[in-house]
Order: C-alpha cells, then structure tokens, then sequence
C-alpha cells in the first residue's frame, strides 16, 4: 500500500473477542442496525444487533428472483440529530423509512423506486429536520432520455404526506418550503421544457420555465434537457442544466432566477468531455458555505459516472480543481455503493470524494467548502488492487473511512484540516460510525478456520479511544453483516 500523504498517528487498540449470544461482559454498549445476508442463497433481513446478545428481526426479506438488499437512503440519513436513520429495504422496488436508533415503530415513507436512494440528494431532510422528501422515480425512468418520478414532501416525524409533484428530476428541501425543477417531455420524449418551482408549504408557484439551447447555425435540430441541480443562495435560485441535442452535442448551462419573480441571468455556458446520462448523478451544484461560488460536477469521459470539479464564482468565472483527474459520482445499479460519493459533511463545510485512473487506482482527497477557491487536500493514495472501500461522514463532521486490499487495510478517522489517523488495521469494507462519532460498525473479512484461502464475514465494534471486540461472527454459512447505523 502507498504511504499516505501525511503522517498517521497510531493508536494502539486493546482487542476483546466478544460474539452475541456469548457470556462475556462487551466492553462498550453498542446497538447496530444491519443488513444480514447469505450470500446468493438469502435476501436475509434488517436486523437490529445488541452488545448484550440481543438480535431483533425489523424486516424479513422472503427469497425471491430479485436480489433485495438495506440501504441508507441517499446521504442525508440522520434525523433529530442522530435519534433516526433513513433506510431503504427491498429490491428495484421498495419501502423507504425513518428507524428509531433507540427502538420503537418506525416511521413509513412508502414504496419507493431504489433511485430515490441511490444519488447524492434524491433524498433529503430539512436542515431544521422537520421534513423529508425523495423523488420516486418512474419505473422506465432509466430507459428514458431523463429521469424524471414524483417528488414527495412529508413531515418526518410522524410520515404525513404534505404534498407530491410529479415530473421532479431535481429538488432542495429547506425550512421554509423546497425548490424543485421539473422536466416535461414532448411528443418524442425530449425534455423541451423545464419548470423552475417553488413550493412554500401552503402552494407551488412557477419561477421561471427553461428550454434548451439550440445550436445557432442549424436548423429543426431536436435537443432536450437531460438533468439537472437546483440551489437556492439568499433570495436567489441556482440552475445548472445537462442537455443533448440529434448532433450528438452535449451542453452544460447554469443560470439564476431571483426568488420573487424576474429576469433569467446566464452564468456559465460550456460543453462536457462526457455525456449525460439518466442512472448518473453528473450534474450536482454545492454551494459554499460563505455563498461565494459552487463546487460544479461536470461529466469527464472516463465512464458514465466520473466527472471533472470546478469552482463556479457568481459572476461566471471557473477554475478547475485537479485537472486530469476523474472523480467518482453515484450510479443506478452499483447497490451496494450507491449514494455514497462526493459526500459533503453534515455542517456543510467539507466535500469528501474519490479520484479514480483507468486502471481503477482510487485517492480519497477533503475540499474545504468554507469559501470558494480552496483546493482539495489529499487524504490517503491507493494503489492497483487497492480500494477505497467506504467512507462516511459522523454527525459531528468527522470522515471515517475504511481503505486497503482484500488482504489487509485499516479504517482511519479525519476531521477538517488534519492528518488522518489510523484506528486499527483490519479486512474492513463496509462501516457505520455513530452520530456522534464515537463508536465504528464495521464488516470485516477473517480467514475461515476450516478452508484454505476462503473467508468468512464479521461484525465489528471499535471506539475512537482504542476499543475492538466482535460483536457477530458469520458462520460457514457465510454470512455477510452489512452496519447501517450504530448507537
């Protein structure tokens, strides 16, 4: 493995063998939500796991054609600070719902299409968490030219429905209502009109409707919007566009509308080294946190879900960020890594994300968000045949990430403007740390005992302060405990 680009801090971590249903005291209380499965024989279940043994099926996945799998729903997973996780249970089709991290009845959002999970804001609480929304996607909606489903607002603690809007490709939720982008096909399928809306808890009001740029020097050419991101900044709506015309020709445009009504402003008009395509989460617009510019994803041609960043100033102006490199996005179909790239921190003042080559040697970097401009800082370099496994945020804006081989690697913590710091070296490639980061579930591989070169699956508990032990061990079953949530 290559070094990391700064110093590691090690700490020594004191190992206790623990499995559920032993006699043996934990060291640390724990309470796990996961995903347990036997890998192509079961569906298996989601499941909540307890330091004292306890184990409490929550949702039983009968075997079926369709692999089902527990998710978090997209990336912004907490709600009331940590008291809820936001999950998805099924398969192309299934429930989507808030699950109490201390037990009790969860609170139902629906059925849902998996899509409304799968990128990096097609679902979303309210910064104040009082609402939630997701956009169900229709079930055809990759095979058209853009995704497009029905936006759906509910109050989060209780599941009442406030409000749907069909046709919603994009949306941002906020305290005072949510601002959403709407694409209406014509008779061909071709997005040709876009509407800008706004709904305020009571109604919805149309801002602006957007068609697509047509090139200027040919004509009858058919061209439609193909995606899209919406932010608001102050009394202002950011647009950024993705579209394609017959040519072959694809475009970016990212404009503003004034909140009260008025003038459209064109900011920034360009075209991508890549396509835009409907199960790509390409074209994302994060605001700064001082509101000075935007982090703009824009398609880089590696494969349908890398990108290329750029700061994007008010007035237009660009500047690129590692240019050359390919970052990863959210793509359709990828189930067990959905919605989980170009993370921004709960605070709003971090992005974590992904570089990848073409020979699939990845380097996980953390851009400061706090104004616009900032470069992004290396936090750890891979090498061929090594992975960034996962990496997730805390409640409390810390990253944990889980990094290495098959053979070996190690999970490491690092905040904002630190070197990162190693945990513990392990087989780790799926973890959950808890709100208040504090305590790390993590599925680890471990050599099966009883077969040369095969491996069995574990589940981990480890603390910040240097705890390990095992709360669950796979048998020959094989298996696989997938932490979603701990507590």
């Amino acid at each position: 493995m290559r070094k990391l680009a700064a110093c590691l801090l090690f700490a020594s971590i004191l190992v206790v063998p623990f499995v559920t249903g032993a006699l043996a005291q934990a060291p640390v209380d724990a309470r796990v939500l996961a995903w347990e499965y036997v890998e192509g024989a079961d569906d298996g279940q989601l499941e909540v796991l307890t330091s004292d043994g306890n184990q409490e099926v929550l949702v039983d996945f009968q075997p079926g054609v369709f692999v089902k799998v527990g998710k978090h729903c997209s990336q912004d997973i907490w709600a009331a600070e940590g008291q809820g996780v936001a999950l998805f249970t099924g398969a192309a089709m299934g429930q989507i719902a808030i699950y109490p991290m201390v037990g009790g009845d969860p609170v139902a959002l629906g059925d849902a299409n998996r899509m409304a999970c799968a990128g990096p804001a097609t679902f979303q609480f309210s910064p104040n968490a009082q609402r939630v929304g997701f956009i169900d996607y229709d079930y055809d909606a990759l095979s058209r030219e853009f995704p497009a489903g029905d936006l759906k607002l509910f109050e989060a603690a209780t599941g009442t429905q406030l409000a749907t809007f069909d046709w919603a490709t994009a949306f941002a939720l906020y305290d005072d209502g949510a601002l959403m982008l709407r694409l209406f096909p014509d008779g061909k399928g071709n997005a040709t009109e876009a509407d800008l809306d706004w709904w305020d808890g009571t109604g919805r009001r149309t801002l602006v409707t957007l068609e697509p740029l047509y090139p200027p020097d040919l004509e009858d050419v058919e061209c439609g919007i193909t995606s899209g991101a919406v932010v608001r900044v102050r009394d202002t709506a950011y647009v950024y566009l993705g579209q394609k015309c017959e040519t072959g020709a694809n475009n970016w445009r990212v404009v503003s509308v004034p909140m009260g009504g008025g003038a459209v402003t064109e900011i920034s008009v360009g075209e991508p080294a890549g396509g835009y395509f409907s199960g790509s989460f390409t074209t994302q617009l994060i605001p700064a946190k001082d509101n000075s510019g935007f982090v703009m994803t824009i398609p880089s041609g590696l494969t349908r879900n890398t990108v290329s960043l750029y700061w994007l100033a008010m007035d237009g102006t660009m500047t690129p960020m590692l240019e050359g490199n390919h970052v990863l996005v959210d793509r359709v179909g990828e189930r067990l890594t959905e919605g989980r790239h170009t993370l921004v921190s709960p605070d709003g003042n971090s992005l974590a994300f992904v570089t990848t080559t073409a020979n699939n040697e990845q380097t996980l970097w953390m851009l400061d968000l706090t104004t616009a401009g900032n470069q992004p800082v290396q936090l750890l370099e891979q090498g061929i045949n090594q992975r960034v496994f996962q990496f997730l945020w805390s409640g409390n804006s810390r990253l944990y990430f889980a990094a290495g081989s098959i053979e070996i690697g190690a999970l490491y913590v690092a905040g904002p403007g630190e070197t990162a710091q190693r945990l513990e070296r392990g087989r780790f490639f799926r973890i959950a740390p808890s709100y208040n980061g504090e305590k790390i579930a993590a599925a680890e591989w471990f050599e099966n005992p009883n077969s040369l070169n095969d491996d069995l699956f574990k589940l981990t508990i480890l603390t910040t302060n240097g705890m390990s032990y095992t709360l669950k061990e796979g048998g020959v079953e094989y298996n696989q405990m997938v932490p979603l949530a701990i507590q």
